[in-house]
C-alpha cells in the first residue's frame, strides 16, 4: 500500500544520491496529485495573469476574514506539551526548509529567477547561518528539549505532514510546469504572516523565547509575497506562465496545508503519547 512516508523516503533519497526512477512509487504520486486536484474549484475564467490575481484575492480576502478552531485553539489554548507535538509535525519540513526550492530555478526564465532568487536568500538568512530558516527551528526544537536530528522525526510524522512535503517536492522536481510552484509558493507566502500569528500568540502565551522561527516569517513573508507576484508577472512577459496551472497550485497548497495543520492541531490536542517522551528521551541525549 502506497504511503505518504514511501514517497517522502524516495524523495529526500533521489535529492542526497539520485537513483532509478521509481515508476510505481511515482504513479502513486500522480493518482495522488490529481485526486487532489479534482476534489478542489479549479476554474479559471481566462488563462491569464489578470484572470489569477482575481481569482487569489478574493481566496485570500475569504481566508483571512475567518480564523479556523483549530489556529483558535493554538493561540488561547494548547498546552506546552501539545505544543512540542504541533512542532514535532511539521519537523520534516522546518529541518529542510527551502531546499528543494533550489531545483525550481533551472525552470525559469532568467528575468522570473531574480525575484526566486531573492526568496531563497532570505530563507537562508541572506548569508548568515544564525538567521536562515532551519537554524530558527533548531533553536526551536532546543527550547523544547527536542532532538534536532532530522532522522529522528521520520518515523513520527504523520502521513498529513508527509504531504505536506512531498507537495513541493511534486512541484519543484516532477510537474510538467512551473506555474504550479509559483502559483502555491505565492499562496504560502501571503498567507503565512496572517497563519502564523496563532503560533506567535502560543509562543507568548506559552513564554517561550525561540519564537523567531514563527515570528520572521510574518515578517519575511510580507515580501515574499510581493515577490512571488513578481516572479508570476515575469513569466506572464516572457510567455512561460500557465496561468491556470499556477491556479491549481494555488488550491492545492492551500488545500494540503489547512488539512495538515488542522490533522496536526487535532492530534496534538488528543494528548499524542509522544509529546509525554520528549523529556525521557532528551535525559538519553536527544537534546
Amino acid at each position: 500500500m502506497f504511503t505518504q512516508k514511501q514517497l517522502y523516503l524516495y524523495n529526500r533519497q533521489n535529492i542526497q544520491s539520485p537513483m532509478d526512477v521509481d515508476s510505481m512509487i511515482l504513479a502513486h504520486e500522480r493518482r495522488w496529485i490529481e485526486a487532489r486536484l479534482k476534489s478542489a474549484d479549479s476554474n479559471l475564467a481566462e488563462n491569464d495573469l489578470a484572470s489569477w490575481r482575481h481569482r487569489f484575492h478574493e481566496l485570500m480576502e475569504r481566508e483571512a476574514a475567518s480564523t479556523p478552531d483549530s489556529a483558535r485553539y493554538v493561540s488561547d489554548v494548547m498546552t506546552r506539551d501539545e505544543f512540542r507535538a504541533l512542532v514535532q509535525a511539521f519537523a520534516v519540513d522546518g529541518l529542510t526548509e527551502a531546499q528543494v526550492f533550489y531545483y525550481i530555478m533551472p525552470r525559469l526564465t532568467l528575468e522570473a529567477q531574480l525575484p526566486m532568487l531573492r526568496i531563497l536568500i532570505d530563507e537562508f538568512g541572506a548569508g548568515n547561518l544564525k538567521r536562515a530558516h532551519t537554524t530558527l527551528y533548531k533553536n526551536l526544537l532546543t527550547e523544547l528539549q527536542m532532538p534536532t536530528e532530522l532522522d529522528y522525526y521520520v518515523d513520527r510524522t504523520t502521513s498529513s505532514s508527509f504531504e505536506f512535503v512531498n507537495l513541493f517536492n511534486w512541484l519543484t522536481l516532477r510537474a510538467d510546469d512551473p506555474s504550479y510552484f509559483v502559483g502555491a509558493l505565492t499562496y504560502l507566502e501571503t498567507s503565512i504572516p496572517t497563519f502564523f500569528q496563532c503560533y506567535v500568540d502560543a509562543c507568548d502565551r506559552l513564554s517561550i523565547n525561540a519564537h523567531d522561527y514563527y515570528s520572521e516569517h510574518r515578517h519575511i513573508d510580507t515580501f515574499h509575497a510581493q515577490e512571488g507576484l513578481r516572479v508570476l508577472k515575469a513569466m506572464e512577459k516572457t510567455g512561460t506562465l500557465n496561468a491556470r496551472k499556477a491556479w491549481h497550485g494555488v488550491l492545492l497548497a492551500s488545500t494540503i496545508t489547512a488539512s495538515a495543520f488542522d490533522a496536526a492541531v487535532e492530534m496534538a490536542s488528543l494528548g499524542h503519547h509522544q509529546s509525554e517522551s520528549f523529556t525521557q528521551e532528551s535525559a538519553h541525549g536527544f537534546a
